[in-house]
């Protein structure tokens, strides 16, 4: 988790990269939402969990989820990303649109389809226009929600959308290398280990290397899902008309 620098990375040779898993081990794809869905904030539907923009009646059972957690996310998330209880309600207010949508980042809400409780949070962090296309994710579930299959689920659906809706070409993932569950997801999805990006995340005082995986849209579900030729030239646009621009003056 965290914004990738990848500078830093240590590449592993050819031979040590994780070969990515069976596709059978890979959630069906994701629906989009009707239009009436969208206009209610869902982003993609998956199996078991459905992702959203959050909207101002969850703020009292997002907190709610949040205050349980915060034991359960001490190992692996920096005290700024899960939060003390004062700033909570902070934290909820950045989840609602427009600050969801702002920065190159998108949050969504991890929410189980069974009841429609609000589980977990997954996001897209550092998108970056053509001729990148690159971003990375986050994503967490509340205490008591791993081990249910959800998290497989929800990033499934998150890089569905990230590839299909959003015209993105590469997807990181920045792990601890102690967080086995977190490794273990990102292998079953078929991710890429890279290397090592050292240093990357302060947590409880110390500076922690973090493994970094990814996925390319031209390998997600076969390549099937990829729009990255369909993405704005929105940098080489505007060069161009800079230099018409100079061009007349």
């Amino acid at each position: 988790m965290g914004k990738p620098r990848e500078n830093r990375a240590h590449t592993a040779p050819a031979s040590e990269y994780s070969a990515p898993m069976p596709n059978d081990s890979i959630p069906p794809v994701s629906t989009k939402p009707s239009a009436r869905e969208k206009s209610d904030g869902v982003a993609r539907i998956g199996t078991k969990t459905l992702l959203r923009f959050a909207n101002d009646a969850d703020g009292r059972d997002f907190i709610a989820m949040l205050s349980r957690s915060r034991e359960h996310l001490a190992p692996w998330m920096p005290r700024t990303a899960r939060g003390t209880e004062p700033g909570f309600a902070t934290r909820f207010k950045r989840m609602l649109r427009p600050q969801a949508e702002e920065g190159g980042r998108v949050r969504l809400l991890v929410c189980a389809r069974d009841d429609g409780r609000i589980v977990g949070v997954v996001s897209l962090g550092g998108i970056s226009h053509w001729p990148g296309l690159d971003c990375h994710t986050g994503y967490w579930l509340g205490e008591g929600e791993p081990g249910k299959g959800l998290m497989r689920d929800a990033l499934a659906a998150l890089m569905d959308h990230a590839f299909e809706d959003r015209s993105i070409h590469r997807v990181a993932a920045n792990i601890l290398p102690t967080n086995r569950r977190s490794l273990a997801l990102v292998r079953a999805l078929g991710f890429i280990r890279e290397g090592v990006l050292r240093g990357l995340i302060e947590i409880d005082g110390a500076w922690r290397d973090h493994d970094c995986w990814s996925m390319l849209s031209t390998e997600w579900r076969g390549g099937k899902l990829d729009r990255s030729a369909d993405a704005p030239k929105t940098r080489a646009g505007n060069t161009a008309s800079a230099v018409a621009r100079r061009r007349r003056s």
